[in-house]
């Protein structure tokens, strides 16, 4: 069974990332693993569509029979020594869902490494059913897109582990880090060429400003999300055929 890591890197940042995405792809070449940096379409009127899209994918590689995928986002640069993430898993055979902590001591989901199996599926089938429920501010808080809702459904969840900070490091420039992810007070450290700099500041005059994650998304939200994902997998082919003729199905 074929093991996949992906990342989404929409509305430009195939490009603004390129940096980061090129190693996540080196690092997929290097473990034997399919690689897939979706791009494709653009959803810049609506950004939480794109940061929520890692979930319903996340399930839908693990209903179409993937055995291990690693979700890391298109600003997480992968090192050149990193460790196949797979022994993560092998070290904790009872989880199914890992994850670091995040400078705010809260999970960060920016980095998902998942074991497939019937909890794993019911987990992101769960995280996917509380997008129109009140998540609390103490889960939200600081944030704006999913992150929130992982955090809730997360909480007692004896099949989610929380990893070394080494596989997602978000604020220790100091780190021997396996994935260093440019966010916070990381992120002054990436440094891009001039001219995918000033792309990038193009970019961020078109994609629609992203605010405070709220209490719960709106009754219409989960249907454009759907449209968004079928409109993504008819690219890639990843997302699309079975693996070694794996039938897809709803989480149990």
């Amino acid at each position: 069974m074929p093991t996949l890591v992906f990342t989404i890197a929409q509305n430009g940042y195939h490009r603004t990332w390129s940096r980061c995405i090129d190693s996540q792809r080196q690092y997929a070449l290097r473990i034997g693993a399919r690689f897939v940096a979706a791009n494709r379409p653009s959803v810049v009127r609506e950004p939480a569509l794109s940061a929520w899209l890692k979930v319903p994918l996340t399930l839908r590689a693990l209903e179409m029979g993937y055995e291990n995928v690693a979700y890391i986002d298109a600003d997480c640069e992968v090192r050149a020594d990193a460790p196949d993430f797979r022994t993560v898993l092998s070290d904790s055979p009872h989880a199914s869902v890992f994850m670091a902590n995040g400078r705010s001591g809260r999970l960060n989901s920016g980095v998902m490494f998942v074991r497939n199996s019937a909890v794993s599926r019911r987990f992101y089938g769960r995280v996917m059913q509380s997008m129109t429920e009140k998540i609390p501010e103490k889960d939200r808080a600081g944030l704006k897109y999913e992150n929130g809702n992982i955090i809730y459904c997360a909480a007692g969840n004896t099949d989610v582990n929380i990893m070394d900070a080494r596989w997602n490091n978000t604020s220790q420039p100091e780190l021997q880090d396996f994935i260093r992810h440019y966010t916070g007070p990381l992120r002054q450290e990436y440094r891009r060429p001039i001219a995918i700099e000033t792309y990038s500041q193009l970019m961020k005059r078109v994609i629609a400003r992203p605010s405070s994650q709220p209490e719960s998304r709106s009754s219409s939200f989960p249907a454009r999300l759907n449209t968004l994902v079928s409109e993504c997998t008819r690219y890639y082919d990843e997302f699309r055929i079975p693996m070694d003729g794996a039938q897809t199905q709803a989480p149990r």
